[in-house]
């Protein structure tokens, strides 16, 4: 294995850390949502929806049926980096 193949397999390891800090971070906005919700706090509930959204852009189209339990009411909007 060369140096640039370790450089690559190193780079996948961060990428997955990041990914699953990324699905960890959905799953506490969620439940933050969902007790917000709970206490019938609307405001905070809808923020809470766009920060959910916000993660699951990020996480990307191919993770999208992993979070499908993580669903918001919010519709799925574009949202490019400048």
């Amino acid at each position: 294995m060369g140096v640039t193949s370790v450089a690559n397999v190193n780079a996948d390891l961060g990428a997955e850390e990041g990914l699953d800090e990324l699905l960890a971070l959905a799953r506490m906005i969620a439940y933050a949502r969902q007790v917000a919700q709970d206490v019938k706090l609307q405001f905070a509930t809808n923020c809470l929806d766009l920060a959910l959204e916000a993660v699951k852009q990020e996480v990307g189209e191919g993770l999208t049926r992993d979070l499908a339990e993580l669903s918001s009411s919010v519709p799925q909007v574009s949202v490019k980096r400048h």
